[in-house]
């Protein structure tokens, strides 16, 4: 899961480059949708959906404080410009937003790899 994560921020950042905005702001968030669900497999938790996936890791990670509650807005704003970038034909994410949700994307995916990495160490 982080592989794929890694490789859809890779993918986002390709997108990007090509002027892609609807491309790059999926993959974005698929980034970190891959990395949440690698955490909540710490937990032994899984989720069919998108929904399930991102209310568990709110519940289990941001509540709890282990993650900032900005985390929760992040994920809200990735999945809201993933729809439209997936599935929007009138209107369109446009390049700066798709930018920015690139560098959000990475940011945080570096901090879920990061407490990934303690959670498989034990800690």
């Amino acid at each position: 899961m982080i592989e794929k994560g890694e490789r859809a921020l890779q993918a986002a950042k390709d997108h990007l480059s090509k002027s892609d905005a609807d491309f790059a702001s999926s993959k974005a968030y698929y980034a970190v949708f891959h990395l949440m669900q690698a955490i909540l497999l710490t937990k032994g938790l899984t989720f069919s959906k998108h929904a399930g996936v991102i209310s568990g890791f709110s519940e289990h990670f941001i509540k709890s404080g282990i993650f900032p509650s900005e985390f929760g807005g992040i994920i809200q704003k990735l999945r809201k410009d993933r729809e439209l970038g997936d599935y929007g034909y009138q209107m369109r994410v446009s390049l700066e937003e798709a930018g920015e949700n690139v560098e959000v994307a990475s940011q945080v995916l570096e901090q879920l790899k990061a407490r990934l990495q303690l959670f498989m160490r034990g800690e």
